[in-house]
């Protein structure tokens, strides 16, 4: 199998709580970014019974490879254990040499209710195309968030996103409508809209790329995971998940963040 088929294996398998084949899949101590759940396999076997008893599953939206990392775009049904009743995320794994789960981050969210364009968090394209133009598009988000830290308002209001998005764009913020006008409202009102702080890592496939950021939001340090689908070098739909980075109570002191695998343009 390769790497994506081992990957829908795997999440398959979690959802029918296969903890046999979990434990085939997912290296001993594989590293886990998850500030709530400790490193190492059997503390994520030790959580299987309890997404059974919640009858808690994995509905894949989208999937997406760059190198040895997997990109998984999900929603959670049943998710009590999580908090919520149903929930958004990305999860992204990362395979060893040996073929093995060695590595996992994730950030994930409460359903919210479609927004002023009837648009979710979820849903919207998934095929992957333009596989021929993965690193330059990486580089074009690259360069977007690069610009996102480091301008002031007004010139992101006024060049930067008209630079980088289509005109009418999709827009799957719960909080923003369609087009770079409500974007570019949010970002003035600076309520919906983080501020970007430092990007961490970029991954993409043909279209679709995924920038993960640390940023501001609603004056809490926060993990960014902003999805991208670009058609001729401009964004034409976005989705994101944005979640609080905890201080305290954590289970393991790897970061949600510290990826070994860095996209490195060069602006």
């Amino acid at each position: 199998m390769n790497n994506k088929e081992k990957a829908k294996a795997y999440h398959t398998a979690v959802s029918a709580y296969d903890v046999s084949t979990i434990e085939k899949m997912v290296e001993e101590n594989y590293i886990q970014h998850n500030p709530k759940v400790p490193s190492g396999r059997a503390a994520f076997v030790s959580m299987i019974p309890t997404l059974k008893m919640h009858g808690s599953k994995i509905e894949n939206i989208r999937m997406m490879e760059d190198n040895d990392h997997i990109i998984m775009h999900h929603k959670w049904v049943n998710a009590a254990p999580f908090g919520f009743e149903a929930s958004v995320a990305f999860h992204i794994i990362r395979f060893d040499s040996q073929g093995f789960i060695a590595e996992h981050w994730n950030v994930m969210t409460g359903i919210a209710p479609l927004n002023a364009s009837k648009r979710s968090l979820f849903d919207g394209e998934t095929t992957i195309t333009d596989i021929e133009n993965t690193e330059s598009n990486k580089a074009i988000i690259a360069k977007l968030i690069n610009q996102m830290i480091h301008d002031d308002v007004e010139e992101i209001t006024t060049t930067v996103i008209p630079r980088y998005f289509q005109e009418e764009f999709h827009q799957h913020n719960a909080m923003i409508s369609d087009g770079i006008q409500g974007l570019t409202d949010a970002i003035q009102q600076g309520v919906y809209v983080p501020r970007y702080k430092k990007q961490q890592a970029v991954f993409g496939e043909g279209n679709f790329v995924l920038s993960i950021s640390e940023g501001i939001l609603s004056q809490k340090n926060t993990a960014l995971y902003d999805l991208f689908r670009l058609d001729n070098a401009k964004i034409v739909e976005h989705w994101s998940i944005y979640q609080e980075i905890p201080t305290t109570d954590l289970a393991n002191t790897n970061t949600m963040f510290n990826f070994q695998h860095r996209f490195q343009p060069s602006f």
